[in-house]
């Protein structure tokens, strides 16, 4: 079974409420923050080793820079809705979902789950405007597989 169908068109609907050209759905908000800053690493697109954060953040994003052998600092910003992850271009979004929300030239991550707007109970995406970067991250967020094939029918990824 291939529910490829629905995610084009969930991300598509995505794309038209937040004004972002492309959306890559992921599983959280946590690894769309992981596949980002992966991206960006492997790029060597990131100033420096050293993402700065609010110390008042969802204990999944500094794991998350960790896990990308990056270092979390923290600082004592208020923020509400959304944040940069230092001067990444990435975006915590996980509470500030709204109509219009996209800037240009960001990796804005999103959050699906029970307490936040869209309540699908696991999920998340990547709102951004490079197609180079949305058919990597697209490929990231599939395990390397083509999003369109089923896994059976993805002989070349197996």
């Amino acid at each position: 079974m291939n529910n490829n169908n629905f995610i084009t068109m969930f991300e598509k609907r995505l794309s038209e409420y937040t004004g972002a050209p492309y959306v890559v759905l992921t599983d959280s908000c946590t690894n769309a923050l992981f596949l980002s800053l992966k991206l960006l690493h492997n790029k060597n697109m990131l100033e420096t080793q050293d993402i700065i954060i609010p110390n008042k953040t969802y204990i999944s994003v500094p794991q998350t820079i960790i896990h990308c052998a990056l270092n979390p600092l923290y600082n004592d910003s208020y923020w509400i809705g959304t944040y940069e992850l230092g001067k990444t271009n990435i975006m915590d979004c996980a509470v500030g979902f709204k109509p219009n929300m996209y800037i240009k030239n960001k990796y804005m991550c999103l959050s699906f789950q029970q307490k936040k707007a869209i309540k699908i109970g696991k999920g998340g995406a990547i709102l951004l405007d490079n197609i180079d970067d949305y058919n990597t991250l697209k490929r990231m967020a599939w395990d390397g597989r083509d999003s369109s094939k089923s896994v059976l029918d993805d002989i070349d990824n197996i």
